[in-house]
């Protein structure tokens, strides 16, 4: 009978290990916003004068280097009637997309692994604008040429970051 102590203890080790993945994998799977083999993060909202700005963050997982092309009139605030509202700047690392240049992509290479920042900026800074709801990103997909795909970034802000 002793003999199958070390097994049953094996066992035991080995379940526990298992639900305990299963349990982190599930917590970890709801906090991130992947599309596309890129990981999205919001980082922070925050007001300068009469100006929202909206931090983000994103990773490419998969591919070294990538090609990202955001769809600059494509991707808009979302407020909390669910209107839309285009950005006055589009920024990724050093490279910036203004709304009045009509240039309808910023495209940007994206190494693995390496977070990118994305600075968002809308401005006048309106009543509807500080309660924002969401965060729309569209992008060109990887796989497939002409297509975009969305995504959409919750803004969990606390209140006194304004």
């Amino acid at each position: 009978m002793n003999y199958r102590k070390p097994y049953l203890l094996l066992f035991f080790f080995l379940v526990s290990c298992l639900v305990c993945q299963k349990a982190f994998s599930q917590s970890e799977d709801t906090l991130l916003q992947v599309v596309d083999d890129i990981q999205f993060d919001l980082k922070s909202v925050t007001s300068s004068g009469d100006t929202l700005i909206i931090d983000l963050f994103a990773i490419s997982y998969d591919k070294n280097p990538r090609e990202f092309r955001l769809n600059v009139f494509g991707s808009s605030l979302v407020d909390e009637k669910d209107v839309t509202h285009l950005f006055n700047s589009i920024q990724m690392d050093r490279v910036i997309v203004n709304l009045d240049e009509r240039q309808n992509y910023l495209n940007y290479l994206l190494h693995q692994d390496v977070p990118v920042a994305i600075r968002l900026k809308i401005s006048p800074m309106t009543e509807e604008l500080i309660h924002s709801k969401k965060v729309k990103l569209v992008f060109s997909s990887l796989e497939q040429e002409g297509q975009f795909l969305d995504v959409w970034i919750d803004l969990n802000k606390p209140e006194e970051s304004y």
